[in-house]
């Protein structure tokens, strides 16, 4: 199962506690050590998408505590850094602020939580009006910060339709995926990722129309295709009426957000091994209207699929 939207709480490491302590020899004065500091959490960025299933089990974070002070001034030991991967194309945002931090670059690495100062020993606080301070700090607490995490694929294509439209059956031929297929409506259950040619595929369940308003299982997933270059919009040929719905999923896109109607698109005419030629011909010339180019296609047809994969590639 992939997880694509998350909340967790994140907190740094607190600071160890400073030392009172005395040396050993007469009149030797004060030599408590100070508190290391608490370790921080960065963010960095990873390929594997899947990499949010690590908090599925684990909401909270918790870096390090820095180690108190000892005799002798000797500082205590720092609290280690944690460093969390998160998936490329993730959105997180602080709930507290509304501030939000984009993953789009690998070479990301940020700073989310600083860890808390570790606090000083006596022997920091040593004066000739106090030679024998009998008091140290006991360091301070890191900074924490809830965050939601949601998971925007970087996808070049996009494929959306109706249930049953033929969509992840597509992106098994079209790359290395194996999605889950049937002759039933919602058997993708989740986003489907394939590569092609080093671009990403995403295949999106199932709209429905209310998708936008959360019915179905479109809502959970419109969010992925907001970034893909192409939108490939599948309509089965089995269907009595394409113009229906197109306009479905189309109404369903510019509900949830109006940029994802500005997106370049082809329709894709699918299934069209187990329809009369006449009615695929009519089909695309209804079709006609939306303005987009029409490609019919069918699994068994590899002239078809070639002619796809060579307008994606």
């Amino acid at each position: 199962m992939l997880v694509d939207d998350i909340t967790i709480t994140i907190t740094a490491g607190h600071g160890g506690a400073g030392k009172v302590s005395f040396g050993r020899q007469m009149h030797s004065g004060p030599d408590g050590g100070n508190g290391g500091k608490g370790g921080d959490v960065y963010i960095s960025v990873t390929s594997d998408l899947y990499a949010l299933n690590q908090f599925s089990t684990k909401k909270h974070i918790q870096a390090e505590r820095g180690q108190p002070g000892d005799r002798n001034r000797k500082s205590g030991r720092g609290g280690e850094t944690i460093e969390l991967k998160l998936p490329i194309g993730s959105v997180v945002t602080d709930l507290k602020t509304g501030e939000e931090l984009e993953l789009i670059d690998l070479e990301q690495r940020i700073l989310i939580c600083k860890g808390g100062l570790g606090g000083k020993g006596n022997y920091e606080f040593r004066s000739p009006e106090n030679t024998t301070p009998r008091y140290a700090q006991p360091g301070l607490p890191g900074e924490t910060i809830q965050v939601r995490i949601l998971l925007k694929f970087l996808a070049s294509y996009g494929l959306i339709g109706l249930p049953n439209a033929g969509k992840s059956s597509l992106l098994n031929e079209l790359t290395n995926a194996k999605a889950k297929i049937g002759n039933y409506p919602f058997t993708t259950l989740e986003t489907n990722l394939g590569e092609m040619d080093g671009k990403i595929i995403a295949d999106i369940p199932g709209l429905i129309e209310g998708a936008a308003e959360g019915k179905g299982l479109g809502i959970k997933f419109l969010k992925h295709i907001e970034k893909v270059t192409l939108l490939l919009h599948c309509i089965s040929s089995e269907s009595d009426h394409v113009s229906e719905d197109y306009e479905v999923i189309t109404n369903e896109l510019g509900k949830f957000s109006p940029k994802l109607l500005e997106k370049n698109r082809i329709i894709l005419l699918t299934k069209t091994d187990i329809v009369p030629e006449e009615k695929v011909l009519k089909q695309a010339k209804e079709l006609k209207k939306f303005k987009y180019e029409i490609l019919p296609i069918s699994l068994y047809d590899e002239e078809s699929i070639e002619k796809l994969r060579k307008k994606l590639g």
